[in-house]
């Protein structure tokens, strides 16, 4: 059941919206495998990885805003 615990990439080595976006995808699956096998130990340490790419996105979209 451990297999499937391993370290993305950090958020801030995403370089594109778009490699932000498949980490996020990544995260997701991963998520649903954590509910599926009840490891809320996996879930926590999911939803702190999630909040740092969703946090990394938002300020990519910030910053698009501003150079308008």
């Amino acid at each position: 059941m451990g297999d499937y615990h391993f370290d993305p990439r950090p958020a801030n080595r995403g370089g594109t919206l778009a490699g932000l976006k498949e980490q996020l995808y990544s995260l997701n699956m991963r998520m649903l495998l954590a509910i599926q096998n009840h490891d809320e130990q996996a879930q926590e340490k999911i939803r702190q990885q999630m909040a740092a790419v969703q946090g990394e996105m938002d300020r990519m979209c910030l910053g698009s805003q501003y150079r308008r």
